[in-house]
């Protein structure tokens, strides 16, 4: 199998019913994540729907829609923005590829940044977001989609961080690796441990899962209420909050 994805925007009726479908296929046992008619009215005015391709078939998508960040956002109020509402991968790498594919396409429109919400929790989402792809936490959202009720998460409350991702990214923040190092003793961090594996432990003991859940919140919420913002992960265990810059 040709292993280079071939990323493109969805622009038939054929293949919003695709992506469609690719999202059912991912979430068999949710709800629906993004319906045709919802998919094919947000391209209409702007929106943003990709799909990613591996021997012509569908390995990978997302899907999106412009906005503006709100006062909530601090120091970032007023960017506009492409928000990420779901992106899905079957094959590795596939979700690294959407994300370029997503920071061009918002390049192209001027646009400031991209913005998702993920479950802080899974530790390797949070690798993945902060690590390699050189996101920031910037808000907090308690039980943000309800309790959930599919298989991954079920009986869990549905906290989420709201990420944001620079399309031209400066150099804000200092680095996790500078904790490590502790090179650099000026660094006002909070470090917020991570449990192995949540996923695993929501079906094994939902009560200590909920327990990690309580404690993260309690640790984040009032952190980035505070200002700081998460720039990295310490040893790939743990947060990483710095103070916002003035």
């Amino acid at each position: 199998m040709n292993q280079t994805p071939l990323v493109q925007i969805v622009q038939t009726i054929a293949d919003t019913e695709a992506m469609s479908a690719f999202f059912r296929q991912v979430w068999a046992d949710g709800p629906e994540v993004v319906p045709f008619d919802l998919a094919l009215a947000a391209q209409h005015v702007g929106g943003y729907s990709a799909i990613a391709k591996l021997d012509s078939q569908i390995v990978g998508a997302s899907f999106g829609f412009q906005g503006t960040l709100d006062a909530d956002a601090g120091e970032f109020a007023g960017q506009r923005i492409l928000h990420s509402h779901v992106t899905a991968a079957t094959v590795a790498g596939i979700g690294h590829a959407l994300k370029l594919h997503q920071r061009e396409w918002a390049a192209e429109r001027k646009l400031d940044a991209i913005t998702w919400t993920f479950d802080p929790l899974v530790r390797r989402n949070s690798v993945f977001n902060f690590e390699k792809l050189g996101a920031i936490g910037i808000d907090y959202l308690p039980n943000f989609y309800g309790t959930m009720t599919d298989a991954i998460n079920a009986g869990d409350d549905s906290d989420r961080l709201f990420a944001y991702w620079s399309v031209t990214p400066s150099a804000t923040f200092a680095t996790a690796e500078a904790l490590q190092s502790q090179t650099e003793a000026t660094v006002e961090a909070i470090v917020v441990e991570l449990p192995a594996d949540i996923e695993s432990l929501r079906k094994t003991d939902l009560n200590e899962a909920r327990q990690w859940r309580a404690r993260v919140r309690q640790q984040l919420e009032p952190a980035i209420a505070e200002g700081y913002r998460v720039t990295g992960m310490l040893d790939r265990q743990s947060l990483v909050l710095e103070k916002q810059e003035n």
